[in-house]
């Protein structure tokens, strides 16, 4: 006989995609007429960007264009210059299965460049970035929850696991034309651009989610082309957007990410040579999972009074949303530029970030590396670069974290900051800006199926009322009542005890 098993559904997020595409970069590059002649290469950089993520069918499907940035010394002026290549790709995953509630999160990451001036005006480029795709979709989850029958005994373990509600994904604009202002000079190229997002604040209503943040762009531009000279600007400009994310409500939890896909930064000088307006476009993507505590009660173990039982178990998995927090914090670290000595710092940031998340002694620790660049005078006032990677390590103000944490993290750098310290060396200092989504996740062995062996009757002593029983300090009740076929309350009733272990070793009463 099979006993009829109550189910209770979670709603999860399931992961069906986790990918990535290594894209090569092989350039033999030749100079445009217009760029002076290379004295020296100061710093060379890949900039891949997402210009669009579609699923379509099974398929993933994801565009981008890569710039290659190189900055050099002019051979003339001895002037930072900068010259741009830019080359589309593509690149597609398969998807092992498809549902109606999907959500892609894509972004690039660069392994490694080299690039040789092979002559005065023609480069050899060689490197590879990697687009790394996950795709999420709703899934679901049964839990067995209670056993019908008169004659069965269960011990339960109560759990709180996270109920996903709705997932939202939707890719947005920030187009604005910036005014650097008077008591700068007109911008007559762009050296070097970035854009960085802090996400401020968030409110859910019913199936909507808005969005209040601040890009902060940050300009280095070229006032004289003739002598390279250069000027710098900071942008913060706020934005609003609204996300329909079906199923969010003011009371669910929600894990929120906010990235730039790609960003375009130029100049809107065509018709007036004494423009200081510059034209920001750039494209972001947000993707929301939205959550409510659901409590089941998961049967760890079972029995029947009458009938011995054939037991399935099986390990379940419980993944739980504990916590969001958002700071801010600092490092500094010095750089030494050598014999050369220093000047003045041009410009200062960060080339990437790489970093890990670990739970040790029940402490989150976010650490990794800075790659910080500087773009400088020497003691003759001639160009360099330097670079240097920067230890950090964050502790988000979470409570007690368990070790089977894990945590979606995100690590930003919106401003960095220097001061000449002496004649060849800098403190630098990142200011970071730091947002993780802690689960805690693992898996509970239960009960998922039971069938009495009917033509196997359990023993059971019916010839008294009481049998006494000596127990030792320590015992499970549960394994007691489960010896002599009766129940843990029926026990603890009859010896007027509330514990589910033996306190002192003594005799027991055990009702038949």
């Amino acid at each position: 006989m099979e006993y009829s098993l109550k189910k209770e559904n979670c709603s999860v997020c399931e992961t069906i995609l986790q990918s990535s595409s290594e894209q090569p970069v092989d350039l033999d590059f030749s100079l445009p007429d217009y760029c002076p002649d290379i004295e020296r290469i100061l710093k060379c950089r890949i900039c891949p960007s997402i210009t669009s993520k579609s699923i379509t069918g099974n398929r993933l499907d994801v565009d981008g264009v890569t710039v290659i940035r190189l900055y050099y010394l002019d051979s003339k002026k001895q002037a930072i210059r900068c010259c741009e290549h830019s080359s589309p790709f593509s690149c597609s995953f398969e998807l092992k299965s498809t549902s109606p509630d999907m959500a892609a999160s894509v972004r690039v990451k660069t392994e490694y460049l080299n690039c040789r001036a092979v002559s005065p005006r023609r480069l050899d480029i060689h490197g590879a970035f990697t687009v790394i795709a996950s795709v999420y979709s709703k899934g679901n989850q049964e839990y067995c929850t209670d056993i019908e029958g008169e004659d069965i005994q269960q011990r339960k373990r109560e759990e709180t696991v996270s109920n996903l509600c709705g997932i939202g994904q939707q890719q947005f604009s920030v187009s604005e034309v910036l005014d650097i202002g008077q008591g700068k000079g007109s911008p007559e190229s762009i050296l070097r651009s970035e854009l960085s997002i802090s996400l401020d604040d968030s409110r859910a209503i019913e199936d909507k989610l808005m969005l209040k943040g601040e890009a902060v762009l940050r300009v280095l531009y070229v006032t004289d082309i003739e002598t390279g000279a250069q000027d710098f600007m900071t942008f913060n400009i706020p934005f609003s957007q609204v996300i329909d994310v079906p199923g969010i409500t003011d009371s669910t939890v929600n894990d929120i990410s906010v990235d730039v896909m790609s960003c375009d930064v130029s100049l809107k000088s065509e018709f007036d040579a004494n423009s200081t307006l510059i034209t920001l476009d750039a494209r972001l993507s947000a993707l929301v999972f939205a959550y409510e505590p659901m409590t089941v009660e998961l049967i760890e173990d079972t029995y029947s009074t009458t009938y011995e039982l054939e037991l399935e178990y099986k390990n379940v998995p419980i993944k739980r949303l504990i916590g969001n927090t958002d700071m801010s914090s600092s490092v500094k670290d010095e750089i030494n530029t050598g014999d050369n000595g220093i000047t003045k710092v041009i410009d200062l940031w960060c080339d990437s970030i790489n970093f890990i998340t670990a739970v040790e002694n029940n402490t989150m620790n976010i650490r990794g590396k800075l790659n910080c660049c500087m773009l400088a005078l020497d003691k003759d006032g001639i160009p360099f670069c330097s670079e240097k990677a920067v230890d950090f390590s964050i502790t988000p103000d979470m409570t007690e974290c368990p070790q089977s944490v894990t945590a979606n993290t995100s690590v930003t750098v919106p401003d960095m900051s220097f001061r000449i310290t002496g004649d060849n060396t800098v403190e630098i200092k990142a200011d970071m800006r730091m947002r993780c989504s802690a689960y805690e996740s693992g898996t509970r062995r239960c009960v998922t199926s039971a069938n009495a062996l009917e033509d196997r009757m359990r023993k059971k002593d019916s010839t008294a009322a009481l049998t006494l029983y000596y127990a030792d300090e320590g015992e499970s009740l549960w394994n007691i009542a489960q010896l002599y076929c009766t129940s843990v309350e029926a026990i603890q009733l009859e010896n007027n005890i509330t514990d589910d272990v033996i306190q002192a070793r003594g005799m027991v009463l055990i009702p038949m």
